[in-house]
């Protein structure tokens, strides 16, 4: 189980690193209120469970905050930028760490992309958009060492497709093929934009505060 947990953890976190990605491109303010789920691939069978939420907030500055559940255990993360810099935290079991050093390790920069493109057309929350189609190859750099030392191989084979429509991330389905312990597994990790709506300036400064301080 603790496996399972690196191997969410470094998903969502890679996801999050994308839609960061496209909406860096906005030169609109807006807001994003996105669902999170994960289907669960191995030898032992497929397990699938609801794993949280997360609010994207991009405009004069940027702001994210996510709540990942599973199996009685809550993990926040926020982040947000302040005149150019950016501050994390996550918070689990009463505990908040400041900056966490793995974010410095996911870096969309890592993805070798052997092939990408528009295939298809896709309609969401009343907007439409096309829909991406690519895969590549992940490099964890150290977090990956670790990782290896505890029997994962995090360096991933990523594919999946992304609802765009615009500068708006509709919705993504991402699949990560992993090895632990010899055996082949997969995550596939499935947002959905559930409301889009204006930027919000009070939240900005709450999550900014948490991201801050933890």
């Amino acid at each position: 189980m603790a496996k399972l947990y690196l191997l969410l953890g470094v998903a969502v976190a890679l996801l999050v690193g994308l839609l960061a990605f496209f909406s860096s491109l906005s030169p609109r303010e807006f807001e994003v209120n996105y669902t999170l789920s994960v289907i669960f691939r191995s030898p032992e069978g497929v397990e699938k469970f609801d794993l949280g939420w997360m609010v994207v907030g991009l405009g004069r500055e940027n702001y994210t905050m996510a709540v990942i559940r599973h199996s009685g255990v809550e993990i926040e993360v926020f982040d947000a930028t302040e005149g150019g810099k950016e501050y994390s935290s996550i918070c689990a079991l009463g505990r908040c760490v400041k900056d966490p050093s793995v974010r410095g390790e996911v870096d969309l920069r890592n993805i070798k992309v052997k092939d990408v493109g528009v295939v298809g057309r896709c309609r969401h929350l009343g907007y439409e958009g096309e829909i991406y189609r690519g895969e590549g190859v992940f490099d964890l750099g150290m977090l990956s060492e670790v990782a290896k030392s505890q029997g994962v191989e995090l360096n991933a084979t990523v594919s999946g497709e992304l609802c765009v429509a615009g500068d708006l991330v509709l919705w993504a389905r991402e699949v990560y093929m992993f090895s632990a312990d010899g055996k082949k597994m997969s995550l596939e990790v499935v947002i959905n934009a559930s409301k889009i709506g204006a930027y919000s300036v009070e939240r900005y400064r709450e999550i900014l505060q948490k991201a801050k301080t933890g």
